[in-house]
């Protein structure tokens, strides 16, 4: 399965850009906001990641005997680092579908998925202040299977895009709390509906090592509005176990059919003689159980193939529940 041109050249832009900037400035090994620690006083930091892969699902029974497309997609993260304490953080991605029956370009998009500009460091500072546009945090988001998401549409437990003002507190012990405040983006919206405000609180347990408890939430007061309780273990082996039960809402809590509800269980194992497993559950109210599990095998780095088998029980349509596989072949930079 051949990666798209496009996504070859950006690839190899990227690794040239790391290399290009180890010469003259400090090449840290952060990923974006979550762990900017390799922070040299004194020295500008810039941080690069990115993958570029190719994903093809197959479905045992679909309705219109459609199969979904292939994507082919990119992704990549930028830190830089002016002072310890100063930094910009952005990420964008770069996709690309081809219809399996014509071959055909259905669709391509170039985003800038998120900007932000940050006072204070990860690693050494209790308070953060943070400004820019990209998604809110509000929960734990444990999502492997984030890049075909397209395939059910299964992304509206989301936080919409705002632009945005984030304080997060962090005791650099068990507390971490994060609030923020801004507007929504879209532009069909009256003025009335645009605020935006969200939180969330998490607490690692001491007695119960690598885990950490997720609450938290957000609303715009009109138009939607959520609530999300998570589970975080990663063990001495550096295998990850989630658990997070998420609901939204739209104008009336009330309403059944404004009420969505999503119970995911995740488990990813540490990588071992190039092997690692994945397994994920999810349980869309009234509309979706999806399960599957997963082999990812790397060769070499930056290499990896995954291979991923499961079913997806339809609850609004029987006829529509299906097994499906998917294969994946990409690289990490």
């Amino acid at each position: 399965m051949a990666i798209r041109l496009e996504l070859l050249i950006l690839a190899i832009f990227w690794s040239w850009s790391s290399n290009c900037a180890a010469a003259v400035l400090y090449q840290g090994q952060c990923v974006l906001k979550d762990d900017p620690a390799s922070v040299w006083p004194g020295v500008v930091n810039l941080c690069i990641d990115g993958s570029a892969g190719s994903w093809v699902a197959q479905k045992s029974v679909v309705s219109n005997a459609m199969q979904p497309p292939v994507l082919h997609r990119a992704d990549g993260r930028l830190s830089l680092f002016v002072t310890p304490w100063i930094s910009i953080h952005t990420e964008g991605h770069s996709s690309i579908l081809i219809d399996r029956q014509t071959n055909l370009t259905t669709s391509r998009e170039n985003v800038n998925d998120s900007l932000s500009f940050q006072i204070g460091n990860n690693a050494l500072s209790r308070h953060r202040v943070s400004f820019g546009r990209g998604k809110a945090q509000f929960r734990i988001d444990h999502n492997q299977r984030r890049n075909l998401d397209y395939i059910w549409n299964l992304d509206q437990f989301l936080a919409p895009v705002v632009d945005y003002g984030m304080y997060t507190y962090d005791n650099q012990l068990d507390w971490t709390i994060q609030t923020t405040y801004g507007r929504l983006t879209e532009n069909n919206l009256r003025p009335e509906q645009r605020l935006f405000g969200s939180a969330r609180a998490m607490y690692d347990v001491a007695a119960l090592e690598g885990t950490r408890i997720v609450i938290g939430g957000y609303g715009d007061g009109l138009i939607r509005r959520a609530v999300a309780l998570g589970l975080l273990n990663i063990n001495g082996k550096n295998d990850e176990t989630a658990l997070e039960i998420t609901r939204t809402f739209t104008f009336n809590p009330y309403d059944p059919e404004e009420f969505h509800q999503l119970i995911r269980l995740s488990y990813i194992s540490h990588v071992q003689d190039n092997l690692r497993y994945k397994f994920q559950y999810d349980d869309f109210f009234r509309y979706m159980r999806l399960g599957g599990m997963s082999l990812v095998y790397i060769p070499f780095t930056p290499a990896e193939f995954e291979f991923t088998f499961g079913y997806a029980k339809r609850e609004d349509s029987k006829k529509l529940s299906h097994w499906y596989a998917l294969v994946h072949a990409g690289v990490h930079l």
